[in-house]
């Protein structure tokens, strides 16, 4: 019999107890969740580059072409980079516009399809440097590496390789994903340059484009609102239902389902954890040895590069003796010598010079063969010792280490087994009896975790709730009816599985239940379209011979508003199509649109426009010049990519991306 606990989940209480499985603070996850694959977003992009200085590239990216949603030449995207894609979106949507759209409403807004138009983009690019064979120096990129912050260990600021191991093990990213994803990165950012590399736009380029941008527009304005025209009705029921059939996508309720799922995450082993003195020391001792934290020795040497073993034997004994290395080298006309500080050991250059370096005492100096036939006089002017934190400068670090790879392990461990137990043909519930893990039965939720009566399913902070995590809510929403899920990895470095057992179907909601948000809507429809035929008229009227000042007066005392505008500084108080239409006008030209604020219209007329003649040069004239290089080479990379598209075969698999999302096809 299954115990209740109701204390295990943040959604439901109906969830069952658990017990503590094997510990292995050092051991990260490398089970099943490999397969699963998932992309780092945001920073962690540029940040994920260190990959290449621990692994090497060794894979060559090859998507399977039987899960492409989008392909150009060789090069492909799959139906897991996408979906990654997609849910980064959508988590954009719902914290821009707290609005929380089904796959199915997404696709009629068009996002997935401007998806694939940005992964076209990219596919041309990877398509191209394919053909150029470009590929990825590894020693350039180990050296940068060495400068990624996110990779540091937060209290010595050194690599810290035990962070990069916890950042791809609690994203639940495999070596190979690692390495093609960056590679990709990388491969690009070598093409692009390329071909934007070098632009440099002329003077008298620059000196046009200057006024253009600044040249100024002067014109008289007309606005006008709700209140100059006839009320808008209230619609009828017919009007209603034919606004709301037009409309379908805004008036739908959006498919719910109910599921069983078990899921655990590193936070529910925490307090079960006990960290010990000698976990605490062992991982410190393991950190020191690795060089992972503390400060090593760095000294601050000079090296003078002498023609012949005397003269460098010499200048060896003259700054041994007290001298200064710069007055040494200018006496025997010499070039000054090259300063090097903060140099850790193996730090130079030439072997022999670093091997002097480090076994030198300040002011003293030694000579090192180069192996060119000249000879390097090496002297330390200072030193910096290494410094070592206590463990007690560390103990909260550490034990949080400790805490989070214990964590990690127990996951690690029933991982393994509940994949093996979906591989025997074994239920949820007889999966989570066998493990004793907690198995919450959640109700109807909607693709954002919002049940029916609008609860949104959010948890408390120290246990996060369905709707926070969207790889569970894109899983469950995509999952079969009536089977146990593939293992899932959760946003918090968890996993889930579960078992849909129940849906309610998107369909149209009733007339009753959406007539408050149908007037509305349809009110301000009626009077956007009424707002615009009144201004239609009165352009018309203006480019018949009446004057602005005129219509004021028959609106009832409206004042004409003088305004100026310049390309370069837009009138920001200007609706967006008046303001193009003033810009690309002769005087005369009559602009109309709908007003920035709601309700309201506007109509303008060009007067006059001023060109700035005074020419432009010295500091002024560089930054334009770079502003308008910087332009020229965006124009080029779109042609760029224009063009291997055109010359590719270019493939979009309808098919796919709507599988992807699990939307029904069109009939």
């Amino acid at each position: 019999m299954l115990r209740l606990n109701a204390t295990a989940c943040g959604d439901i209480p109906v969830c069952y107890t658990r017990r503590a499985m094997a510990d292995d603070i050092y051991d990260r996850p490398k089970g099943a969740f490999d397969r699963i694959r998932t992309i780092l977003v945001g920073v962690l992009v540029g940040m994920l580059v260190l990959a290449f200085a621990v692994w090497g590239i060794e894979d060559v990216f090859s998507p399977n072409s039987s899960n492409a949603v989008v392909a150009v030449g060789e090069a492909e995207v799959g139906r897991e980079d996408f979906l990654d894609r997609f849910n980064e979106e959508m988590r954009r949507v719902q914290e821009q516009t707290g609005e929380g759209l089904t796959p199915q409403q997404a696709f009629d807004r068009g996002i997935p399809q401007r998806l694939v138009g940005e992964f076209t983009q990219q596919l041309a690019i990877e398509a191209d440097a394919d053909d150029l064979g470009i590929g990825v120096n590894n020693r350039d990129v180990a050296r940068y590496a060495q400068n990624i912050d996110a990779f540091r260990n937060t209290i010595t600021q050194e690599f810290d390789r035990a962070q990069l191991q916890r950042v791809l093990a609690s994203n639940r990213m495999t070596e190979r994903d690692f390495e093609e994803g960056i590679a990709n990165v990388l491969r690009q950012q070598q093409t692009l340059p390329a071909i934007m590399g070098g632009i440099v736009a002329p003077s008298d380029y620059a000196q046009s484009y200057n006024q253009f941008v600044n040249e100024s527009r002067s014109a008289r304005l007309l606005r006008f609102g709700a209140e100059h025209i006839d009320p808008v009705p209230e619609p009828t029921d017919d009007e209603l239902r034919s606004f709301i059939a037009e409309n379908q996508a805004s008036f739908t309720a959006p498919e719910y389902r109910r599921f069983l799922m078990l899921r655990v995450e590193p936070f529910d082993f925490r307090q079960d954890i006990e960290v010990t003195e000698e976990q605490l020391q062992e991982r410190f001792e393991t950190l020191v040895g690795a060089g992972e934290i503390g400060a090593v020795e760095t000294r601050d040497v000079s090296v003078i590069v002498a023609p012949t073993r005397e003269v460098a034997d010499a200048i060896a004994a003259r700054i041994s003796a007290g001298e200064d290395a710069a007055v040494v080298a200018a006496d025997l006309g010499l070039p000054a010598p090259d300063d090097f500080n903060g140099i850790g050991e193996n730090g130079l250059i030439n072997p022999d010079t670093s091997v002097a370096a480090f076994e030198l005492e300040p002011g003293m100096a030694r000579v090192a063969e180069t192996g060119f036939g000249t000879f390097d006089v090496v002297t330390v002017r200072s030193i910096s010792p290494a410094e070592t934190p206590t463990l007690e400068d560390m103990r909260d670090e550490l034990a949080e280490d400790v805490l989070n790879g214990q964590a990690l392990r127990r996951i690690n461990d029933i991982e393994r087994v509940i994949d093996d137990r979906l591989l025997e043909g074994a239920t949820i519930e007889e999966i989570a009896e066998g493990l004793d893990l907690p198995l919450s039965a959640y109700p109807f939720i909607d693709r954002s975790g919002v049940t029916p009566d609008g609860v949104r399913l959010s948890g408390i902070s120290v246990v996060p709730g369905i709707a926070t995590d969207d790889r569970l809510l894109q899983a469950v929403f995509t999952g079969d009816i009536g089977f146990e899920s593939d293992i899932v990895p959760t946003s918090n470095g968890g996993l889930a599985i579960f078992r849909i057992t129940d849906t309610i179907d998107s369909a149209p909601r009733p007339l009753d239940m959406v007539r408050e948000d149908a007037t509305r809507l349809w009110k301000t429809r009626a009077l956007s379209d009424a707002l615009n035929a009144k201004g239609v008229e009165l352009a018309r009227r203006v480019r018949e011979g009446e004057t602005l000042e005129a219509l004021g007066q028959e609106l009832g005392g409206l004042i004409v508003q003088p305004v100026s505008i310049m390309r370069a500084s837009p009138n920001a108080e200007l609706s967006p199509a008046v303001t193009i239409t003033l810009l690309d006008g002769e005087p005369g030209t009559v602009a109309r649109g709908a007003g920035r604020n709601p309700g309201t219209y506007e109509i303008a007329v060009l007067d006059a426009i001023s060109t700035q003649n005074e020419r432009i040069s010295g500091n002024i004239l560089d930054v334009i010049r770079e502003q308008v290089s910087e332009q020229v080479a965006l124009d080029i990379s779109r042609a760029y990519q224009d063009a291997i598209i055109d010359d590719k075969t270019q493939r979009v698999y309808e098919g796919q991306l709507r599988a992807a999302l699990n939307i029904e096809a069109e009939g």
